[in-house]
C-alpha cells in the first residue's frame, strides 16, 4: 500500500466497518507534499467525474485539498482568495470560456 493522506474521520468510519488502519501522522513538510499529491488525485476525479452530483463532489474534495494545504503552508483563506483576485486582474478569469487555438511565435 501507497503512503496516502486520508481524511481525518476515516479510521473511524473504518473501525465502524470492522476495518483496522494503520496511521501516522505526517510533518508538516510531508503533509504539504501528501496534499499535492492528494490535489492531483482530487483533480483527476473531477476530470473523470460521470454526472452534475459528482463532480460536485469532487469540487468539494479538491476544496477540501487546497484549503489543508493553503492552511499548512501558513496561509489563511483571505490569502488564498487575495492572490486569486491579484491574479484576475492581471490575467483575467475564464469567464468568456476562450480556447486557445493558434499561437505565433513572438518576433
Amino acid at each position: 500500500m501507497t503512503t496516502k493522506l486520508i481524511r481525518d474521520r476515516i479510521p473511524e468510519i473504518a473501525a465502524a466497518r470492522g476495518q483496522h488502519l494503520d496511521t501516522r501522522v505526517a510533518d508538516t513538510a510531508e503533509a504539504a507534499e501528501l496534499l499535492v499529491a492528494k490535489l492531483e488525485e482530487e483533480a483527476l476525479e473531477v476530470a473523470e467525474a460521470d454526472n452534475r452530483d459528482d463532480l460536485l463532489t469532487e469540487l468539494a474534495d479538491v476544496l477540501e485539498a487546497l484549503y489543508a494545504l493553503t492552511q499548512i503552508c501558513g496561509w489563511t483563506l483571505d490569502d488564498l482568495e487575495a492572490a486569486r483576485i491579484r491574479k484576475h486582474a492581471e490575467r483575467g478569469g475564464f469567464d468568456r470560456q476562450l480556447v486557445l487555438t493558434t499561437a505565433d511565435d513572438p518576433a
